[in-house]
């Protein structure tokens, strides 16, 4: 059998991430078109996660806001994930040999930094919940449990992963697992391993879900989604839309759905325009990141720290939250 034969067989067995039952050059085109938008996109995250990490980072008091710093937590693992995703495909397109530990160790860091994109967002929705909900309770209680909460979410995003390859290991001999793979496979195709996968993304679309409706509650109840305010109303409506664009593409990669060429690849791009926008939806809508955002354009490799007054802060009135999420102001 051909060199190209033993390709297309071993890809049918274990395709990894692209979920359709397509030949073995269309699979080699497929990695080809990932290699390119994942690199694209991670130009772009980079580029916006590095401002908002210098312009957190360098500001006091959006450094000591929990909203902030899980935004730059998020940000850090959509431009990972898509570094990731380059070099992965780039290895799969280039059909480079590369020992089938070293590929399983890779997808499981790309895996986790997927899983920690979701758990963030989750995170994001459940705090600006809870400022607005409890606000004379929220900054105490977030001092409280913040790091427990943060460990936790990694936690839960490494667990996965990190359990199907030990146990892929304990079942492969030494030998078979520094063997060269063409086909960079992954030990995360198990049944068992998907239907976690599906089962926490479920569990963290339901907790979006759910803030977003009391949020939504709460600021119609308020008086802050009247017709002479609507940025609030349209701000979480923009942002349940993105958290759409970014959950539920995940379910037929998840699930393995078996489609065509191209319903695979809008799917795919879809997934990641899906990540491009959360700095932008996130982030730079934000008018507090945005005040001080241009003090920082001119500093590109400088890294100290600065303290200026924002209207953010972890010890708000119940009104200055809703002014923080983007809920009453007006761009």
């Amino acid at each position: 059998m051909s060199n190209n034969s033993n390709y297309d067989l071993t890809v049918e067995q274990n395709t990894g991430l692209l979920n359709a039952t397509i030949s073995g050059d269309d699979i080699g085109l497929l990695d080809t078109v990932k290699v390119c938008v994942h690199g694209g996109i991670f130009l772009t995250t980079f580029f916006l996660t590095y401002l908002i990490v210098v312009t957190v980072f360098h500001t006091a008091e959006l450094l000591h806001n929990v909203r902030f710093v899980m935004l730059c937590q998020h940000c850090a693992c959509v431009t990972s994930f898509n570094a990731l995703g380059t070099v992965l495909h780039g290895l799969r397109t280039l059909r480079l040999p590369i020992n089938r530990l070293t590929c399983w160790v890779l997808f499981d860091f790309q895996v986790a930094l997927g899983r920690g994109m979701g758990i963030t967002l989750t995170l994001t929705a459940l705090n600006t919940c809870l400022s607005i909900l409890r606000p004379l309770h929220y900054p105490t209680l977030v001092r409280r449990i913040r790091s427990s909460v943060m460990a936790l979410a990694w936690f839960v995003a490494l667990f996965n992963p990190v359990l199907f390859t030990v146990l892929a290991c304990a079942q492969s001999s030494w030998a078979y697992m520094v063997e060269l793979d063409l086909v960079c496979s992954t030990t995360l195709e198990s049944p068992a391993s998907r239907f976690s996968s599906l089962a926490l993304v479920v569990f963290l679309v339901l907790l979006i879900m759910t803030s977003y409706v009391l949020i939504y509650m709460e600021g119609y109840r308020a008086g802050h989604f009247s017709r002479a305010n609507s940025s609030g109303r349209h701000t979480t409506l923009i942002h349940m839309l993105q958290m759409i664009l970014y959950l539920l593409p995940l379910v037929p990669i998840i699930t393995r759905w078996k489609h065509n060429m191209a319903a695979t690849v809008t799917n795919f791009v879809v997934f990641l325009v899906g990540q491009a926008l959360s700095p932008v939806v996130y982030g730079l809508r934000c008018r507090e990141l945005r005040e001080q955002l241009p003090r920082f354009l001119p500093r590109w490799t400088k890294f100290q720290t600065y303290s200026s007054t924002t209207d953010c802060s972890s010890t708000e009135t119940p009104t200055q939250h809703w002014n923080c999420n983007d809920l009453q102001n007006r761009d």
